[in-house]
């Protein structure tokens, strides 16, 4: 039986153009759209995608009407918390790249936007990963290791 694959949009070109090598290899995603502000950005995807399959678009409202599971979020990181909401209205799953919301009142909307739609929202900020957290974590548990050895 094979598995139905998730179709995914992007938004945002540069940093997010690693969704689509990720899906090149995967056996449970396909990008099926790409979207961004910039002409030249667009250009840039169309050459390097090459692929008449992935549909490309410079009007996110336009963007979020084709046919498709997800989307995710590369653009600029203060301006995720509207566009995750627009997509989660449209129907659309969400994964934001970066912080998502800049105050309180789009924490408060964003979540009550998961609440209403019921869609599924992923804050994937990789901070986490990088060499500087995982250091700061590991002398933390060697500092708590020490106290309660003592």
């Amino acid at each position: 039986m094979t598995k139905k694959k998730i179709r995914v949009g992007l938004f945002g070109v540069g940093r997010g153009m690693f969704l689509w090598k990720y899906c090149q290899n995967s056996e449970n995603a396909e990008l099926v759209a790409i979207c961004d502000k910039s002409e030249i950005g667009i250009a840039k995807a169309k050459e390097q995608i090459a692929d008449s399959s992935v549909t490309f678009y410079n009007d996110f409202d336009e963007f979020i009407k084709h046919d498709m599971d997800a989307v995710f979020l590369a653009n600029y990181a203060t301006e995720h918390a509207p566009f995750a909401i627009k997509a989660m209205e449209a129907g659309k799953d969400v994964a934001s790249e970066v912080l998502p919301v800049q105050t309180m009142a789009q924490a408060v909307a964003l979540i009550e936007c998961i609440e209403r739609t019921g869609r599924k929202y992923c804050y994937s900020e990789n901070y986490c990963y990088m060499i500087g957290p995982y250091e700061m974590k590991k002398r933390y548990a060697d500092r708590v290791m020490n106290q309660d050895n003592k």
